[in-house]
């Protein structure tokens, strides 16, 4: 029989009856006292778990009422299945998805974005700490450990031991585990909205124009952009609306969340610029993710630096007169906001970047310092090695780009060709860019004058395989800008030699040794040779060949799919027809929107 222990004062303690009905779902999983604090309880607080409340049946019952402490979530928001009477689990996380709220408009004043702590050291790679969907709840462990006992047991006498919990039946147990399954992930998509698109940045986000010609520094930038974003706001909204966009195109998912957090992004940029404390390289950061927005979602968005406010031009103005100097990542990002202005000037468009801020950006001049790497990061000799050897070829792609800048600006979009003078003033200039050109390539660096068979027999294939690939698709873009001239100065289809030897050059690139594919997929740095090849032509197999190939880029950010089905379409006009056809005209009129950048 059962003795009551007298305590310490000599007064009878009353047994422990079991079944207690109160304290958080976390203590009860655990079955231990919860001192029932709200919103989070000291045993949670303590062991740094995830404290959640089962509403109760009065509080149930009444959605319309005052709301207490007691209906709030540990976030302290308002707990969806509390307040809205009658509303599903499927609707609440619906529900829950749909509302878009400033990704940091909460939790300011306890020093968190959305959960996340903003003293520096939070980590993306951080293990359960910052990923709520990595490691199994305990409360959903206990509730599925239980459901299993049930099983086994008799469906219908199923008793259990657990004082914590009344003796359940399968579907019970089922129905609890439904409530805490969704109850806690409706949570974590409300706490840590940050930390998955960080993630996804760092991870998956990459712009060919850049990313593909100077790796390394892109991947350094954007962990250094990841690092500013934790203790900047606006760094941070443009981080979750360019993470957004990417899944959206990368998954074919609306995009409507994704112009929405972008427009805040832009809101919050206006705040930072406004604010002349705010240093102009986290200026330049939010400008330039915003940027890249704008480069992905062409024509849905004005850019934000075409039509750039006097504020932003006194503080750019201010910041390239300075005689201190500049951050090797502030250089880096006005050299690839140039060099995305010329992507933005191509068939037809009107520039990423108003004049005046491209002449401000000019006037920093060339020199693009690689931005340093991590000190955190151990010694890679490899990434050095690569660093190294790729640093003149990212040069000598950069100074390529500039000259197409200028070959595009000669194109009847920019400037009038309907005159015999006009054309002849056409034809000296591209006589001159043609020879600036052929400067640029006999000054090419050694690295990129070696074949493929060097190259493999001088560095480790760790080194070799990429610097392959990089030179391939650089030898690929120069090429590229003879089609294109051709095309410019409107000669005979396919009679200029120059467009025709470098035709010929690149589909010995493409079908050769250069590491052109992986996997069966190519480059995307083909993409735009291999469309100026397929609408130069005017020979069905050659056009066939560089369709086939245009078929083989899958990268829905640069819409790969589409331009192969233009490049078919645009060539088969033009061998109906028999001449040249305006691609920007005919894409508007066959597609029925302006042809994305290229």
């Amino acid at each position: 029989m059962q003795t009551l222990e007298p305590s310490s004062s000599g007064v009878q303690q009353q047994p422990y009856r079991g079944r207690v009905r109160s304290g958080c779902l976390t203590c009860r999983s655990r079955k231990v006292k919860c001192d029932e604090l709200r919103p989070v309880c000291h045993n949670c607080t303590r062991l740094k778990r995830r404290c959640v409340y089962k509403p109760r049946k009065n509080q149930q019952a009444s959605g319309a009422a005052p709301q207490t402490p007691e209906q709030l979530t540990p976030d302290g928001s308002d707990d969806i299945t509390a307040t809205t009477p009658g509303l599903g689990q499927t609707a609440e996380v619906e529900l829950a998805s749909q509302q878009y709220p400033s990704p940091l408009s909460e939790g300011k004043e306890i020093g968190f974005i959305q959960g996340i702590p903003l003293d520096g050291e939070f980590s993306i790679a951080d293990g359960t700490a910052t990923n709520p969907f990595q490691s199994p709840d305990s409360s959903i462990v206990d509730i599925t450990a239980r459901l299993e006992k049930a099983l086994r047991q008799d469906a219908i006498s199923g008793t259990t031991d657990d004082a914590e919990f009344e003796p359940a039946s399968p579907t019970t147990l089922i129905s609890r585990d439904i409530e805490l399954t969704t109850t806690i992930d409706v949570l974590a998509i409300r706490e840590l909205p940050l930390q998955p698109s960080v993630s996804f940045f760092v991870e998956s986000v990459d712009c060919p124009a850049i990313a593909l010609f100077d790796a390394v520094n892109w991947r350094r930038m954007k962990a250094q952009v990841a690092e500013v974003g934790m203790n900047n706001e606006a760094v941070a909204e443009g981080i979750v609306a360019l993470a957004t966009l990417y899944k959206g195109q990368m998954y074919g998912l609306p995009l409507s969340k994704a112009m929405y957090l972008y427009q805040s992004a832009r809101s919050r940029y206006e705040e930072v610029l406004a604010d002349g404390n705010q240093d102009f390289g986290v200026v330049l950061i939010t400008a330039f993710l915003l940027s890249l927005f704008d480069i992905v979602q062409y024509y849905e968005t004005v850019p934000l630096l075409r039509e750039s406010s006097e504020m932003f031009l006194t503080r750019l103005r201010a910041w390239t007169q300075d005689q201190l100097p500049s951050s090797s990542l502030a250089m880096r990002i006005v050299a690839w906001l140039r060099l995305l202005h010329v992507t933005t000037l191509r068939g037809g468009g009107t520039g990423l970047v108003s004049e005046d801020v491209y002449e401000l950006f000019s006037s920093c001049g060339e020199s693009m310092p690689n931005i340093a790497s991590p000190l955190n990061d151990p010694p890679d000799t490899s990434t050095h090695i690569y660093e190294m050897l790729t640093t003149p070829i990212f040069d000598f792609y950069f100074r390529l780009q500039m000259i197409s800048g200028e070959i595009a600006q000669m194109t009847h979009y920019h400037r009038s060709r309907t005159t015999g003078v006009d054309q002849k003033d056409v034809v000296e200039q591209m006589a001159h860019v043609s020879a600036r050109l052929h400067t640029l390539w006999d000054n090419r660096c050694a690295t990129q004058r070696q074949i493929p068979e060097d190259l493999r027999a001088h560095l480790a294939p760790k080194v070799a395989d990429p610097i392959i690939a990089l030179v391939g698709m650089a030898n690929a873009a120069y090429h590229a800008e003879f089609i294109e001239i051709g095309r410019v100065l409107g000669d005979p289809i396919s009679k200029s030699a120059e467009s025709r030897q470098a035709m010929h050059h690149l589909r010995e690139i493409v079908d050769g040794d250069w590491n052109a594919q992986e996997g069966g997929v190519l480059k995307t740095g083909y993409l735009r040779p291999l469309f100026l090849y397929a609408i130069e032509c005017m020979d069905k197999e050659e056009n066939q060949w560089a369709v086939e190939r245009l078929e083989k880029i899958k990268n829905p950010i640069c819409r790969s799919d589409f331009f192969a089905a233009f490049g078919r379409e645009l060539s088969e006009a033009q061998l109906r027809k028999e001449r040249r056809v305006t691609s920007k005209f005919f894409c508007m009129w066959y597609f029925g929107v302006p042809p994305p950048f290229l």
